[in-house]
């Protein structure tokens, strides 16, 4: 490593991952097909199990591997929200460059604890904004910056989470208690909140307002016999959940990927035995299942953030109005509706998870260990610093009632 530098002198970088669910082993895999980029040394998994195959030191504990004598040049922090901003810190006390899964932290001020260590760290803390380096996203900021519908002057944003997506993450999940973590704005669409700012070309948000709620999934919606675990519940009564734990992980597969173990065998025994397979009626969670967030922008510009978890697709819905046409993107296709000329369709190529994203943000984290400066380290922190300010402040408001000003 160059010391003044702080960049990784030729080579893989050398990895220690923290946390080995469906992020960890994504990051994990990336490495293990391009052994030219990134190199695992190491794998702490807290609070599941690491499999003998993996071919490399493992621990229980994410302290117990940031302390050992593995030699790493960054280490991807992929665990629970609520151990980020700890396990971040220590990461950089330690010397290593960071690749930090959103959001940063559970609170403002530990975004901001964040931020001052890496400013004396002078190491990378890359969040992991995927979708900022999927091709449907580059493509579709690409034509928005072009000035093809000339000046925005309103977005309107959708992201549909979908039922049995929520009712995994945000019920019966990891994200159900706000208390143990973050609630489902600031863990879910902090995403959005980074394209957003990505979109508008960092032009400074003034004013956020929000509204939202837990809507549905709570004990006083539960129907009349249903029991505590979908194993009990009568037949009659499952039938007519569309929520029932064997429908969403049994019957369909497309949730079973956050599992380590996708076998019909394993995804039964999750059922009768884990948190997943609770009642959505009877699982304690607080966090809200709707919230809709509205944005004003110097220059008049104004954005609505809708999040949505009953909706039957699982994707993001965007409409961009401009002084002289329109936008639709629906994750699949762009749709470019100039008021002069013809309509024009983009369908941008994509493969694997999050459209590519997931791969292209390693091969970058790769390349700006590699090759970036602390300056640059330093600014693309601060950058995605604001899409976390604006989303804590829309906390703040749907729980006062308030407008909340957004300091520059």
């Amino acid at each position: 490593m160059n010391p003044e530098s702080g960049q990784v002198s030729g080579g893989p970088i050398r990895l220690i991952i923290l946390g080995y669910g469906i992020r960890g082993r994504t990051y994990a895999a990336y490495a293990m097909a391009h052994p030219g980029d990134s190199k695992v040394g190491g794998i702490a998994e807290p609070f599941g199990e690491v499999p003998d195959t993996v071919g490399c030191r493992t621990w229980k504990g994410w302290r117990e591997a940031l302390e050992s004598d593995v030699e790493a040049d960054a280490v991807v922090i992929a665990l629970p929200d609520r151990l980020h901003h700890d396990s971040c810190i220590k990461a950089l006390e330690r010397g290593c460059h960071v690749l930090l899964e959103k959001p940063i932290g559970c609170t403002w001020e530990e975004c901001e604890s964040i931020r001052e260590a890496q400013k004396r760290a002078q190491k990378l803390v890359l969040t992991g904004y995927v979708l900022r380096y999927a091709p449907f996203y580059k493509t579709l900021r690409t034509i928005i910056a072009s000035g093809a519908i000339g000046e925005l002057t309103s977005v309107h944003h959708l992201a549909a989470i979908s039922y049995g997506k929520s009712a995994h993450a945000y019920c019966r999940g990891n994200w159900s208690v706000e208390a143990k973590g973050t609630g489902m704005l600031v863990n879910k669409c902090t995403h959005d909140f980074d394209l957003i700012e990505w979109w508008t070309r960092s032009r400074h948000c003034k004013k956020v307002s929000s509204f939202g709620s837990l809507f549905h999934w709570k004990p006083e919606n539960r129907p009349a016999g249903a029991a505590d675990r979908c194993m009990n519940c009568p037949a009659e009564v499952k039938a007519g959940c569309p929520f029932d734990a064997y429908k969403i992980y049994y019957d369909r597969t497309d949730l079973r990927y956050h599992f380590a173990d996708e076998s019909d065998e394993a995804i039964l025994k999750m059922i009768e035995t884990s948190p997943y397979g609770r009642c959505v009626y009877a699982c304690g969670n607080d966090s809200v299942d709707h919230q809709t967030v509205l944005m004003e922008y110097e220059g008049g510009l104004t954005i609505i953030l809708e999040m949505e978890s009953y909706s039957q697709q699982r994707n993001r819905i965007t409409h961009f109005y401009g002084t002289r046409g329109e936008v639709i993107a629906d994750e699949r296709t762009i749709r470019v509706m100039p008021f002069l000329g013809e309509t024009k369709i983009v369908e941008p190529t994509q493969s694997g998870h999050h459209g590519g994203g997931d791969t292209m943000i390693m091969a970058e984290f790769a390349r700006l260990v590699q090759t970036a400066s602390p300056a640059r380290y330093s600014a693309l922190l601060d950058d995605v610093m604001e899409s976390h300010k604006i989303a804590f402040l829309a906390e703040v408001s749907r729980r006062t009632g308030k407008t909340m000003d957004v300091p520059a």
